[in-house]
């Protein structure tokens, strides 16, 4: 009878105990889902992105981020286009390029190109054109994305960092990047496509007899 007692007792003892240590872990439990409720309410989005557009007289525009340093290198006579972009905190940058080509597709530049042959390439499309996506890793690791808008060729030149940075402008630009419908066969070369104008003519006034 004692015996059965001290097991009554024991049982007791173990089922407060277990009944304790239930409440402590409910009340844990509920107090980690409150928190993590807070949280999520209390979070605000992360602002977006403020970006400027670029609108090139060589016929082309596109976006990129706010606070990036552009050099529109006047002083290049060869090339329609020499857009580059730069940052003060990340390492790497952005050209792009409007060049005089002989190739009528892209496929033919690209096979044209010997500094490319060894080079990963993909098609893809850039403002509506037929494109070609190309990675090299030497001598620096760079993604070109070229494409032909009428009878020139368009790249975008992108020197990549190991932290994203310039991938992530080099998408942007990619996404955002639209061609006008400018003549290209009208511009006379030299940097940010120089334009030939007719001249001007005076109207004369007819004379009356």
């Amino acid at each position: 009878m004692k015996k059965k007692k001290i097991a009554i007792a024991v049982g007791i003892v173990v089922l407060v105990f277990s009944a304790g240590l239930l409440l402590v872990f409910r009340q844990k439990l509920v107090q980690k889902n409150t928190g993590e409720q807070i949280s999520s309410a209390t979070a605000t989005p992360s602002p977006k992105e403020e970006l400027v557009l670029w609108e090139d007289p060589a016929g082309f525009s596109f976006q990129y981020p706010k606070g990036l340093t552009v050099d529109k290198h006047d002083e290049d006579t060869e090339n329609y286009a020499h857009v580059e972009l730069t940052s003060t905190d990340n390492k790497g940058r952005v050209i792009v390029w409007v060049k005089d080509t002989t190739a009528t597709t892209i496929a033919q530049w690209l096979k044209n190109d010997k500094s490319l042959k060894d080079a990963v390439s993909v098609d893809t499309t850039l403002g509506g054109n037929e494109a070609k996506k190309v990675m090299v890793k030497d001598p620096t690791k760079k993604q070109i994305t070229a494409t032909l808008d009428e009878d020139v060729l368009v790249l975008i030149e992108t020197e990549l960092d190991e932290e994203g940075f310039w991938q992530k402008v080099n998408d942007g630009i990619l996404g955002s990047m639209t061609f006008s419908t400018t003549p290209k066969n009208e511009m006379t070369g030299g940097n940010s496509g120089a334009f030939e104008q007719p001249p001007i003519e005076a109207d004369e006034e007819e004379s009356v007899e």
